[in-house]
């Protein structure tokens, strides 16, 4: 308060000052009954003035810069969306030269696979049927692993508070795993199910995924797509 008053003597002394933009001479602070405005006006613009002046004082609180920096480095690292935090490559778990992306190739097709080599590591051809678009692949180079519930939409709702063991293992849970047309998965991106469902025929599964997998890792889904879960579901129980 000492230092708006002094401001405020200081202003007085050049003649004329602005408030929130206004300019207004220094008369008005004199009391004068002869002019009325002055007489109506000087309270209020000492009053606006104190408090402008309070509010930029508790505004400009002196802090460290680089404890602000720091604090502002620590909390962004932490909520930005990095993939390899989840995951750098697919598994190999039993360490057979076929990591997981191949395995569900290999158990899923519909017939026998075709390996690009003679190690039996890699399936080039099969035979698949996309669950987004009832289409049948058979090159397996046109198909992508689906996370369900995208390793993005999971990371801003709830995940960016996990441990790294935590996001590995959301990364390679094949409950929210499934192979689809890479450029249906393209079109899907990071959307949730407000924005983005599979063929009809398809929904009631892909609804199911979505509560089974949020509930086991209790993420907290965005309202909107709650309500189209919820819709979904209820009509499948008809």
């Amino acid at each position: 308060m000492l230092r708006c008053l002094a401001r405020l003597r200081r202003l007085l002394n050049r003649g004329n000052f602005f408030v929130s933009g206004e300019k207004f001479s220094t008369d008005f602070f004199v009391p004068s009954f002869r002019n009325k405005k002055s007489k109506l006006l000087a309270p209020l613009l000492f009053a606006i003035f104190v408090s402008s002046c309070e509010e930029n004082a508790f505004d400009r609180m002196p802090e460290s810069k680089s404890h602000t920096d720091k604090i502002g480095t620590h909390t962004d690292s932490k909520l930005v969306y990095r993939r390899h935090d989840y995951m750098n490559q697919w598994a190999d778990k039993d360490g057979d030269c076929r990591n997981l992306r191949h395995e569900m190739l290999m158990r899923q097709s519909l017939e026998e696979v075709v390996f690009k080599n003679t190690h039996n590591c890699i399936v080039e051809k099969g035979l698949w049927l996309d669950p987004y678009t009832n289409r049948f692949i058979r090159l397996a180079s046109d198909l992508d692993v689906d996370h369900v519930i995208p390793l993005a939409y999971a990371h801003k709702s709830g995940g960016a508070s996990w441990t790294t063991m935590k996001k590995r293992r959301f990364a390679m849970d094949e409950t929210n795993l499934l192979l689809v047309d890479d450029g249906e998965n393209n079109r899907k991106g990071e959307k949730g199910p407000s924005q983005y469902l599979p063929i009809k025929n398809f929904q009631c599964n892909y609804a199911q995924i979505w509560q089974t997998v949020s509930e086991k890792y209790k993420l907290d889904l965005s309202s909107v797509d709650q309500m189209m879960l919820a819709s979904i579901l209820n009509n499948c129980l008809r």
